[in-house]
């Protein structure tokens, strides 16, 4: 869901929202210790980390079942506004920032969470709604709000996309040897967290953990450029489309490039870079939050999908692919012309504006021409008509040497 920002207009903010609680946050190491015990292990969802985000359902007091995603880019538990006869009197007002996209916010009590039978801890005593359909992504998921870092600081949870588990373990007396590479974790202020490092491999510059992200990531513009090679850059160890974390290189990354109207929100979140969860579920992923540490083991060395995503890419870049020779065939391709053979090289599908807009890019190779064409075509809709956005070519390394005009 995010990077966002909420403001409230209350004078009385800090007493009626942001109070953090006093907890005595220790593991559990029997059944019968006098600690809260943690919840089982969790079956993940299909398709999470596959283009799905990954959800989990929990339920309140009176048993009221909500499919929520764990989100560690959220700093606070969030519930759908539909939910908010459950949830009493309305103690405050507010706005959250998403993406650039601005809507009012709720603030409530928090009711008790629970996982199977174990009631969950939460840091804090208010939970906010929002409305999902005013998101600039993710509206279309099935879900009823995010579990945010109010919850997760609290546990040691472990992602197994491999065995499509989520383990909440016992980060005093669990064995960290294979638990792979550390990141130490750093609050940005809100009690989300980031790491000194980007998918751009340049040091220095840090990125938000935000597995309610189902893509890549983001990065800021000057970053996006370099990686894009749209300015030149001795410090980018990798290039679109490949990226860089922890000296582990990842493929077919689709990352975004964040906007004027999003940094234009100053949110906190936006002024760092962002990796999701299409790159993390490549890993055997361990968030220590108690400790202040990632764990990543890497698992595959491609992006994971399932066979309903995959035909899905398929039929849409087939489509793409069809307006693209409709165009060839009227000589209104820029660089090329219907006299042209060449081959296709490779091709990218994302949905990372909204669930409306596909943006498919095709690269191009011609027979006896040594550089590679690009071009990104998107449609409004499922069935819309397609439009080429942009052309252009590059070098076998990648590096932009010609712009075409797009008609």
């Amino acid at each position: 869901m995010f990077p966002m920002r909420l403001n409230f207009k209350s004078v009385h903010l800090n007493s009626v929202f942001i109070v953090p609680c006093l907890l005595l946050l220790c593991s559990c190491a029997t059944p019968n210790s006098n600690c809260p015990q943690l919840p089982a292990d969790v079956t993940m969802n299909k398709d999470a980390g596959r283009g799905g985000l990954l959800l989990v359902t929990f339920h309140l007091a009176d048993g009221k079942k909500l499919p929520l995603v764990l989100d560690t880019g959220s700093p606070w538990t969030a519930f759908d506004k539909s939910l908010e006869p459950k949830l009493g009197r309305r103690l405050d007002t507010g706005t959250l920032w998403n993406f650039g996209v601005e809507q009012e916010i709720g603030a409530y009590a928090a009711p008790q969470l629970y996982l199977g039978k174990i009631l969950l801890r939460m840091t804090g005593t208010n939970v906010v709604t929002f409305n999902r359909k005013k998101l600039a992504d993710h509206d279309w998921f099935p879900f009823m709000g995010f579990l945010g870092m109010d919850v997760l600081r609290n546990y040691c949870l472990q992602l197994d996309f491999t065995a499509g588990k989520i383990r909440f373990l016992d980060d005093s007396h669990a064995d960290k040897t294979n638990w792979g590479q550390p990141f130490l974790l750093t609050d940005i202020g809100d009690g989300c967290f980031s790491i000194n490092e980007n998918l751009a491999g340049v040091k220095g510059l840090g990125s938000v953990i935000d597995t309610g992200c189902n893509s890549s990531g983001w990065l800021r513009p000057e970053l996006f450029q370099q990686w894009t090679n749209q300015a030149s850059a001795t410090d980018t160890k990798v290039r679109f489309p490949d990226g860089l974390l922890g000296e582990e290189i990842y493929h077919d990354l689709n990352l975004r490039n964040l906007d004027v109207k999003s940094l234009s929100t100053n949110d906190t979140h936006i002024s760092l870079n962002g990796i999701g969860l299409r790159v993390l579920s490549q890993n055997l992923v361990t968030l220590d939050f108690p400790n202040r540490t990632m764990y990543l083991k890497r698992a595959s060395k491609w992006p994971l999908v399932d066979k309903a995503t995959m035909a899905k890419t398929m039929m849409v870049g087939k489509s793409a692919l069809k307006f693209l020779i409709h165009l060839n065939e009227k000589n209104q391709l820029p660089g090329a012309s219907k006299n042209d053979h060449g081959k296709t090289t490779d091709v990218h599908f994302d949905h990372n504006d909204s669930p409306y807009l596909d943006s498919v890019t095709w690269d191009i190779l011609k027979n006896g021409d040594p550089s590679i064409y690009h071009y990104i075509v998107t449609r409004a809709s499922k069935n819309g008509p397609w439009k080429l956005q942009k052309a252009w070519r590059t070098d076998t390394d990648g590096k932009t040497f010609e712009e075409f005009p797009v008609p």
